[in-house]
């Protein structure tokens, strides 16, 4: 039986179990994700309770693979003040690591830009944070996009002509009208990480939907429904809430 001691930790979902106990699914810094059980924790002052989007570290026994028991967690800095469009965009993130990563499959980078993204929710755009974190995440994992290169011709992507996106290959020049197409300047800011202009934080977005809907289909992801909802009614897709 492993015991690990003294690792970095968010805590990226966590659920009841029992009268005094949670299961939480928290994301680590040398383990990758881990899912463990909080034994009493529900006893305890609301500061000690396991909450999403909070950081720890942590102590835990158990094997490889299966359900952990945590021995020990301290509560990491000041809690994320995230509220509205930044608190949903938030769970998006949480949400996308759940279901790209795997248990104990640590993935260099990951850790960290999770961390740099969900702090930046508090002070930045939520839009923009989640794109730039949806691509950057796909580069960790080993599915990153070619957003600079024509694929069928072989030469640079150019700013003022309109692409098709395929999620597995990349851009293909639009010849025709028929279909969603993307500006060329819009992939290219993706590329350079700007997303200032508001119509490529549009196509940004739509371009990473069309991604993630190929890899894990276009029902999986929920939470991202309810967070363009909230973007759209609120007017906000590029502002904080």
């Amino acid at each position: 039986m492993a015991r690990i001691w003294g690792e970095p930790a968010w805590v990226l979902h966590s659920r009841d179990y029992g009268e005094s106990s949670q299961i939480v699914e928290l994301l680590t810094y040398h383990h990758g994700r881990v899912n463990a059980l909080a034994r009493g924790v529900k006893r305890i002052r609301r500061a000690g309770r396991l909450d999403v989007l909070t950081r720890w570290i942590v102590a835990w026994s158990g094997r490889e693979g299966q359900l952990a028991t945590l021995t020990s967690a301290d509560r990491q800095g000041i809690p994320l003040r995230l509220e509205g469009v930044a608190l949903w965009a938030g769970f998006h993130i949480n949400d996308l690591i759940l279901r790209m990563t795997g248990q104990y499959d640590p993935i260099m980078g990951v850790y960290d830009r999770y961390s740099e993204a969900v702090t930046a929710l508090e002070s930045e755009p939520p839009a923009r944070v989640v794109c730039l974190f949806e691509r950057d995440l796909l580069v960790r994992l080993g599915y990153g996009l070619n957003l600079t290169e024509d694929v069928d011709l072989h030469q640079p992507i150019d700013p003022d002509a309109r692409y098709f996106f395929d999620p597995l290959s990349g851009a293909r020049r639009a010849d025709t009208m028929e279909g969603w197409s993307v500006k060329g300047a819009s992939l290219l800011d993706l590329a350079q990480g700007r997303l200032d202009d508001r119509r490529s934080l549009e196509e940004a977005r739509r371009l990473l939907a069309l991604v993630y809907d190929a890899h894990l289909g276009p029902d999986t992801l929920r939470v991202r429904r309810w967070v363009e909802t909230l973007m759209q009614f609120s007017g906000q897709m590029g502002r904080r809430s």
